[in-house]
């Protein structure tokens, strides 16, 4: 699939994306990937060939579901808690009135550095507070989505390139995956999948070369014509899955998610759109309080979950999960007045 030409999502500096890259590079040896685990552990090289301190990437793991109403979209994400150091796929407020939801490999830490850890949502948010409003003008060198998963794929490049020993990891499963929702200007509502592929060759006896590859780009929305217009999914890690999709959930008459038929006519309205296919016919409000009514049924015990919607003409408000906009570690040393996206409260 092409990508169309548009107005920029986010311009993105140079120096943005030379600064990410070196944040999140740490020099890893070798990586063991278990289909289901909610981390990443290594071991990092030293001197003589010792094997050093244990590095941690933990995972975003869980389910991101996006539904396109009549007057908004609204973005919601679940988490699938293997281990305590799980975070729920992690919502990034951009310039613009969108939204970037990133699920994987997104925290690298050093357990005994006494360091914070490094989180790939923070660098990129980072990254667009300084380049401020995205600017509605053709782009002549690769369009706006190229240059948002550039800003993704060079930290992930710089991690990938120091890991030397065979990973086992599931076919055709991205280290990272990232969706970009909103509205682009004179276009309308869009969604986009960014999927970052990692492969590896055998160089010397259990030695590898370990690289990542331009992102894949999949538009989730607006579908082709024809085809319905409904909830969108994303689980990481696939394999992990602990139940179906939502949308699968409701065609199967789920009781989780029947049951809400009975909790008002809205409810009931906004399930029979959805199910015709015809989610922009759903008022956004309803449209919220369908899918926190139906993920809180279906969530594990003490699943955090994060939920932003994106009016037409109100912009992005936050319904649940803010804090996780930013680290209370982050928050703590950010200097008085500095740039921000956070999304503001109704």
């Amino acid at each position: 699939m092409f990508l169309r030409n548009k107005p920029p999502l986010l311009e993105l500096s140079q120096s943005f994306l030379r600064t990410t890259a070196n944040s999140l590079v740490y020099a890893l040896i070798c990586i063991a990937i278990v289909p289901g685990a909610s981390s990443l552990r290594a071991r990092r090289q030293q001197s003589g060939g010792e094997t050093g301190e244990e590095v941690v990437a933990n995972l975003a793991a869980g389910r991101a579901v996006v539904l396109v109403a009549k007057d908004g979209i609204v973005v919601a994400t679940v988490e699938s808690r293997a281990e305590p150091e799980t975070l729920p796929p992690l919502i990034v407020p951009l310039n613009g009135g969108r939204v970037a939801v990133f699920l994987g490999a997104v925290e690298w830490r050093e357990p005994s550095s006494g360091q914070p850890p490094e989180r790939l949502d923070v660098e990129f948010r980072k990254g667009a507070a300084r380049t401020g409003p995205p600017k509605n003008l053709e782009v002549g060198g690769g369009t706006d989505l190229e240059q948002i998963g550039l800003a993704v794929l060079d930290p992930l490049r710089g991690v990938a390139g120091k890991l030397h020993r065979k990973i086992e990891m599931p076919e055709n499963e991205p280290i990272v995956e990232m969706l970009i929702v909103g509205y682009a200007p004179g276009y309308g509502p869009e969604v986009w999948s960014l999927r970052y592929p990692l492969v590896q060759e055998p160089m010397r006896g259990d030695y590898w070369h370990t690289r990542i590859l331009r992102p894949h780009f999949l538009q989730l929305y607006p579908p082709e014509k024809g085809q319905p217009r409904t909830l969108m999914e994303v689980r990481y890690p696939p394999a992990g899955a602990n139940s179906g999709a939502l949308l699968d959930l409701l065609k199967g008459g789920d009781p989780r998610i029947s049951r809400l038929r009975a909790s008002s006519t809205a409810q009931a309205d906004a399930m029979d759109h959805i199910l015709r296919g015809e989610s922009p016919k759903v008022p956004m409000a309803a449209a919220r309080d369908f899918l926190m009514a139906a993920l809180n049924g279906i969530a594990e015990p003490d699943a955090r979950q994060l939920m932003v919607t994106i009016g037409e003409q109100k912009g992005l408000e936050w319904v649940r999960g803010e804090e996780f906009s930013v680290p209370a570690y982050e928050e703590k040393n950010r200097p008085p007045g500095a740039p921000t996206l956070r999304g503001k409260r109704p």
